[in-house]
């Protein structure tokens, strides 16, 4: 084994060279959502949308309010979704460039895990000499198969080094 192998940071298989039109890549890994984490990370970005903090508030209308449960706030879920996909799409890259046409399709609860499929949409040459960028859409599922989260993803990645 050479010491550029043995002293690699990243995988050797996610390079922009890599990634083709149409691969569909299936995450391996989920990740549940504590409801310490939805709480704390909530008051953080010291988000005000009460159907993530006020328990009171739901049970008073559980019909309006999902059965009496408060939604995870969908900046979490964003971010989670995103580094589940990051190992096999962005572990090479230069830059994340845009999130568009996103949209959350079905709430997220605490206790429910979520997993990340990210297709490639598009691939092209950028003014980066380094890489390229790739497009990719990605949806985050819960732990039933229910899609909750679908994005538009531009990353610039790394060309392959000699």
């Amino acid at each position: 084994m050479t010491l550029a192998t043995r002293d690699r940071l990243t995988r050797n298989d996610n390079f922009f060279e890599d990634f083709e039109v149409g691969d569909v890549i299936v995450h391996p890994r989920g990740r549940t959502i504590a409801e310490s984490e939805h709480q704390m990370l909530t008051n953080i970005v010291l988000n005000t949308a009460q159907l993530h903090f006020n328990q009171a508030m739901v049970d008073a209308d559980p019909k309006t309010y999902f059965d009496g449960r408060r939604v995870v706030y969908g900046g979490i879920v964003l971010s989670f979704v995103v580094g589940l996909a990051s190992e096999e799409t962005s572990e090479n890259a230069l830059a994340e460039l845009a999130f568009d046409n996103g949209k959350h399709t079905a709430p997220v609860f605490a206790g429910d895990t979520l997993f990340a499929e990210s297709t490639v949409l598009e691939k092209r040459n950028g003014d980066d000499r380094r890489g390229g960028i790739v497009r990719f859409k990605l949806i985050g599922k819960n732990q039933r198969g229910e899609q909750v989260l679908e994005i538009e993803r531009e990353v610039l990645v790394r060309f392959r080094p000699n």
